[in-house]
């Protein structure tokens, strides 16, 4: 053969076994090696944003979380005030309320006295009261 001669290659790649050579004497150009699909940049942007976004969304969830707590604390610390006052209003109205401290208003303020002879019952006929209606 002639090196001006066009050496015709078959455009198939063959993973096992030899290389078939058309011709002899001419070196045979093997196989390209197999070359690793590379990640792609709008996958990595992509991932990122994504991740980026994760992690947005965790931290306001954690800064949530946070205020409702300082919520609740607020909260409780209210009732618990209300809780006191309303003990001490309790305790106001018992006192007031007490038999000896009106009875001794009554008696300066009004000018009463103690009843001197213990309250009778009267029993009324009901056909009594109706004749003088």
């Amino acid at each position: 053969m002639q090196a001006t001669e066009t050496i015709t290659r078959e455009r198939r790649y063959i993973y096992n076994g030899d290389t078939p050579t058309t011709t002899t004497g001419y070196a045979v150009r093997p196989n390209r090696r197999g070359t690793r699909r590379k990640v792609s940049t709008f996958n990595v942007i992509v991932l990122l944003f994504a991740m980026g976004i994760a992690g947005v969304l965790y931290v306001s969830s954690i800064l949530r979380v946070n205020q409702l707590v300082y919520e609740v604390d607020q909260l409780d610390r209210r009732l618990k005030e209300i809780t006191v006052t309303n003990q001490q209003l309790r305790a106001e109205v018992s006192l007031k309320a007490a038999r000896e401290r009106i009875s001794a208003i009554a008696k300066d303020r009004l000018g009463m006295q103690d009843a001197v002879e213990p309250p009778t019952i009267i029993d009324v006929d009901t056909r009594e009261l109706d004749k003088v209606k």
